[in-house]
């Protein structure tokens, strides 16, 4: 999918849940979308689950990573519901490693391993879909008026509000062309 297709799929689904306030409330978008969200406890290396069984649909999400991080890997998982699933029961495990890959390629060796449930294009695509449900582009944009960045301050008081890491408000800002790379 390109960008504009995802951030119109994550616009809609806001607009559609009646959403435009921060902190975006998940689950009400779960809610909405059938899906129940769970606390659970992982090994450190996975993130999130999103298991699909015929008209259930649950989201969990390791209860040891802070509050910011559970919250990206709640609208990850929104992402691959909304994206990636047609019909059919289907699970997605998101391991840190998954989850958070910056770089890869479809030869990419996790996604070859045993047990792989997604692509890299799956994950780079939910990823992407997570940063435009958690800050929208029309809020976030809102919210940058009058604020110049001349330190991580500003990056930090976004993220805060948006509950969202200042790393994931940092990239978010890059992606909109609010901030430069070299900030």
């Amino acid at each position: 999918m390109r960008n504009e297709e995802i951030e119109r799929s994550a616009s809609d689904l806001l607009h559609s849940v009646g959403v435009l306030k921060t902190p975006i409330p998940l689950h009400r978008i779960a809610t909405f979308l059938k899906a129940e969200i769970h606390q659970q406890t992982f090994e450190d290396m996975v993130s999130g689950v999103l298991l699909i069984r015929g008209d259930e649909r649950h989201i969990m999400v390791n209860k040891a990573h802070h509050p910011n991080r559970q919250r990206f890997t709640i609208a990850h998982e929104l992402g691959h519901l909304v994206l990636h699933h047609n019909s059919g029961d289907r699970l997605f495990i998101d391991t840190h490693l998954r989850a958070y890959q910056r770089r890869g390629s479809a030869a990419s060796g996790v996604y070859e391993e045993p047990g792989s449930t997604t692509t890299p294009a799956e994950e780079k695509e939910a990823n992407q879909f997570a940063s435009a449900l958690l800050m929208p582009r029309e809020l976030l944009l809102s919210k940058t008026v009058g604020r110049e960045f001349w330190d991580e301050l500003d990056v930090a008081a976004l993220a805060a509000e948006f509950g969202v890491s200042e790393q994931a408000m940092t990239i978010r800002l890059r992606q909109l062309d609010v901030l430069d790379s070299i900030f």
